[in-house]
């Protein structure tokens, strides 16, 4: 008798769970028959959010700022910002410039007075010509211009001129000029003559001279006598030494 009733039971607690899932499952068909219809709505509510949240996003980005408009600026106060920016420029890179007072430079006129239009005028100093240049001595050249090994010392060295061997012979001006320097040491005498135009020639190892500075020679005068039997004899033009050789004939 117990167990025909608990089996009665059973029966009927397993006919109730059958009702159940056929509920459950008629929801679920009803579900399903309506999901194109929720999904649809869904996408709106999502499209709907998104459209909410960038427009508050685009209200509280940040606006760019206009710019302010330009005033027209005078040309006093445009002097007045360049010359604040050279200050600047000046503290900042060269400030040595500062250190110093600036000082205005003072031109002054000539001394001289400016020439009369009635006065002569000077003659033009006479134009070198090297074509027909005269030796300034007779003799061989014994060393010539340039760099030369010395006979005994046996070390180079250079020679800014002519060296010639002779004898007692009588040592010539090469152009006309003006004697510029006589000067004598324990060996022998110099003397230079001034041709102008940056030309002038010097005569070494000469004795007995009938020139003295400040007196105008010709070209072939005649300025002394060789000594010793050695004559040098060199050109320069604006300081430099020339070689001789290109232009004696």
């Amino acid at each position: 008798m117990y167990t025909g009733q608990c089996l009665g039971a059973y029966y009927k607690q397993g006919g109730d769970s059958m009702q159940t899932w056929r509920k459950l499952k008629t929801k679920v068909m009803q579900t399903w028959e309506t999901t194109d219809q929720k999904v649809l709505v869904l996408i709106l509510l999502g499209l709907a959010l998104l459209a909410g949240m960038g427009l508050g996003i685009y209200r509280n980005w940040p606006q760019p700022e206009q710019p302010a408009a330009l005033q027209a600026v005078g040309d006093e106060e445009m002097k007045i910002v360049v010359q604040a920016q050279v200050e600047r420029v000046i503290a900042e890179l060269y400030p040595w410039v500062q250190e110093d007072p600036a000082q205005l430079a003072v031109v002054e006129p000539p001394s001289f007075p400016a020439p009369s239009p009635a006065e002569a005028r000077p003659e033009p100093e006479e134009a070198l010509i090297f074509e027909n240049l005269s030796w300034p001595v007779q003799g061989e050249i014994q060393i010539p211009f340039g760099w030369y090994r010395h006979p005994v010392y046996g070390d180079w060295r250079f020679n800014a001129g002519i060296q010639f061997r002779t004898g007692e012979e009588a040592v010539c001006a090469v152009l006309a000029g003006q004697v510029a320097a006589v000067s004598s040491n324990d060996l022998e005498t110099e003397l230079v003559i001034d041709h102008c135009g940056g030309w002038s020639s010097t005569y070494r190892s000469v004795k007995g001279l009938i020139v003295m500075p400040g007196e105008r020679v010709g070209q072939n005068q005649e300025i002394g006598l060789a000594d010793d039997g050695i004559v040098f004899f060199g050109l320069t033009h604006n300081h430099e030494p020339v070689n001789p050789q290109a232009f004696l004939r």
